[in-house]
């Protein structure tokens, strides 16, 4: 038992994330069709511990949108390239280090230098050429090893469009589990509005859905 549940533990990275189903019915209706009218109710394992002394192994599960949460999903994800020196003020292109690092980026779009100024881009291998100070930002002097960080930028979006968007490709969310449907149908309905903003720098997903919400 002792080098079964080590091997287990040692798969955990793979475990968490993974659906459970709690099923809810009557003695005997988990056999054959009469399983299908059953209650389920869907989660995702968070983690596990155990066995204990008394051989008990306890599953943790929780809600899809644990997902979301800041200590795992972030928008936009963290980018790995930094600038290779100094650039003034006025400077028009710069290049990323480590080398090759420049094709975790897009060909073109928007990106935040030291946290601070917004630039457009285009992009060929790990050289930027840039528009400055987009989006009320000031071209400032920037330092070597100034973070390079990819902007997320929606554009005249529908909220639930937005929020799919981030459980989706942030945050890890099955599409399954979003009813986009019933979503455009609330907000045709009740909001009847669009959204644009920049994000630029990681933020957890729970986060701007809950502002998007109150908004």
């Amino acid at each position: 038992p002792g080098t079964y549940w080590g091997k287990v533990a040692a798969r955990q990275p793979f475990v968490r994330g993974r659906p459970l189903r709690w099923a809810i019915g009557t003695l005997g209706q988990f056999l054959g069709d009469a399983a299908n009218e059953m209650e389920y109710r869907h989660f995702i394992i968070d983690s596990f511990s155990g066995p204990t002394n008394n051989g008990e192994f306890k599953i943790i599960a929780k809600d899809v949108l644990k997902l979301a949460d800041g200590d795992r999903a972030m928008a936009p994800t963290v980018s790995n390239g930094y600038l290779s020196a100094n650039i003034s003020d006025t400077a028009l292109s710069f290049t990323v280090v480590p080398t090759g690092v420049g094709a975790e980026y897009p060909a073109a779009g928007l990106a935040a230098i030291g946290g601070s100024e917004i630039v457009y881009f285009n992009r060929t291998g790990d050289t930027f050429s840039i528009a400055r100070a987009q989006f009320n930002t000031v071209a400032e002097e920037h330092k070597a090893q100034d973070r390079v960080q990819i902007c997320q930028y929606y554009n005249a979006e529908s909220p639930a469009a937005i929020i799919a968007h981030l459980l989706i490709n942030f945050a890890g969310v099955d599409p399954a589990y979003i009813d986009g449907a019933a979503w455009n149908n609330e907000i045709t309905s009740y909001l009847n509005r669009l959204y644009t903003a920049v994000i630029a720098q990681p933020t957890s997903v729970n986060e701007l859905v809950s502002e998007l919400i109150e908004q």
